[in-house]
């Protein structure tokens, strides 16, 4: 096995998955323009993230069960197929269609590759590359609304789309010839009644969040869907508490190892949702700033994101995990801080230094986490466990944005800018406060010294109970 070869691989796909998810928004006004169906467009955005979600753990389940390399190829081929069909939509409904199948890929991608890592990588080269994976990410989201201005100025919205497949197929290639799978799947039957119910509870949820604002949460059909995901989240634990292989192990929720990430990654990505969608209202509509400099407000996070994950991967080998993952948190949690106390006259330099931070301390933390994460249960379980990551941090922006929505329309309906600073500064403050809580939450981090980590070789981590 080529490991060199299988990295490019994994980090083009990487880069494809990353930046479907920006590229498209710099060209939606011209898919409307020329497929029309206006109401339809904040589907293409809720369809995509709602079926990447809820496909995670799935993928994650079928990787340990069948193997990394098929399962990794066949999303990879399934996101191409997607993207193909929808460079060749003809409507906006079949627009919207053909972006559920192209995230029907995208849901393997992420914790695929982080769980192929975990396999073929030790701990210590593991903090080395999370530098690498972080920069792909913060490139993506920089270069992803670029390229898609480019496209739609200068040819067919069509080929932001059809622009994956040659990347797309190196990438397939790379992984056919150069990964040898060293993990031996074990053939185990899928628990459906598990897995099904997991996936009607969440999706339920996400429904309600994503689409309560729009319809009203007290709606009779969003209170349809709030009683199945309370139903079906019953059935799930039921379940799962009897069967003797089941979809996602109970046992995973007990290893602090995976709990504390998993809940640190889910309150931790309240602030770059939060600061993506109110940045640029209050940086245009209050400091009457151009767009240009409100999108250069949010984009420096991803600037701090991969110096933050260099960073870290050079602590772990000085200090004991915890203590890195806690000074993260602990500059996320100052960032917050300085959030809440911004105001209309707060100079515009401040929210680059805000977001400059987070990242650094989200880059920082999350590197720490990630690296524990891979290494915190056997080869047999790694799947699920890296694709509940993906969930958390899908779970955690989109219910926080639904929150903050909420309290921002509840102090800013009128739409003056005295309401709506205010509106967006309680936003700011509740921001704070989740920050907060994650900072608290990271203190329950497993007290893994860097011997166990590094110098035990791999399983260390998973053999110890945390």
């Amino acid at each position: 096995m080529n490991r060199n070869w299988v990295l490019v691989s994994i980090l083009i796909v990487m880069f494809l998955s990353a930046m479907e998810a920006t590229i498209v928004t710099t060209a939606m006004k011209s898919i409307v323009d020329d497929l029309k169906g206006m109401e339809l467009m904040n589907m293409t955005f809720s369809v995509y993230l709602l079926i990447t979600a809820v496909t995670t753990p799935i993928y994650g389940k079928l990787a340990d069960m069948y193997g990394r390399k098929r399962i990794l190829m066949l999303a990879i081929a399934v996101f191409l197929l997607g993207s193909v069909l929808c460079g060749a939509a003809a409507t906006m409904l079949q627009l919207v269609i053909f972006r559920a199948v192209q995230a029907l890929g995208a849901g393997a991608i992420f914790p695929i590759t982080m769980t192929i890592i975990g396999d073929i990588y030790t701990p210590e080269e593991q903090t080395r590359l999370q530098g690498i994976f972080s920069s792909v990410w913060a490139l993506s989201s920089i270069v992803g609304p670029l390229i898609g201005g480019l496209i739609v100025q200068f040819a067919d919205w069509r080929w932001i789309f059809f622009l994956n497949l040659p990347l797309g197929l190196a990438s397939l290639l790379l992984l056919s010839f150069a990964f040898r799978e060293t993990f031996r799947p074990a053939g185990r039957s899928i628990d459906w009644i598990g897995a099904v119910s997991f996936l009607t509870s969440i999706s339920s949820m996400l429904i309600v969040l994503l689409f309560g604002g729009e319809s009203g949460f007290l709606s009779p059909v969003n209170l349809l869907f709030a009683a199945m995901f309370v139903l079906f989240g019953i059935v799930f634990v039921a379940v799962e508490r009897r069967v003797s292989e089941p979809f996602m192990p109970l046992e995973l929720l007990r290893n602090r190892a995976i709990l504390i990430p998993n809940l640190f990654s889910f309150l931790a990505y309240a602030f770059p949702i939060a600061t993506t969608v109110y940045f640029p209202l209050w940086l245009q509509s209050l400091k009457h700033q151009s767009p240009i400099v409100s999108g250069f407000a949010v984009a420096i996070a991803t600037v701090g994101w991969p110096l933050g994950a260099t960073a870290a991967g050079k602590l772990m080998r000085r200090l004991p995990p915890k203590r890195v993952a806690v000074l993260g948190a602990g500059l996320l949690m100052f960032s917050g801080g300085i959030l809440a106390m911004i105001t209309t006259v707060t100079p515009v330099p401040v929210f680059f230094v805000i977001m400059l931070l987070a990242g650094f301390g989200l880059g920082v933390s999350r590197t720490v986490l990630m690296i524990l994460m891979q290494n915190a249960v056997e080869n047999r379980q790694r799947g699920i466990a890296m694709s509940t990551s993906a969930l958390m941090n899908t779970l955690g922006q989109t219910v926080f944005i639904a929150i903050f929505g909420v309290v921002f329309n509840a102090f800013a309906s009128s739409g003056e800018a005295a309401d709506l600073a205010h509106g967006i500064h309680v936003v700011f403050t509740c921001v704070s406060a989740v920050m907060l809580l994650a900072f608290l939450v990271a203190l329950g981090v497993p007290g893994i010294s860097n011997r166990e980590l590094f110098d035990d070789g791999k399983g260390a981590v998973a053999q110890k109970k945390v």
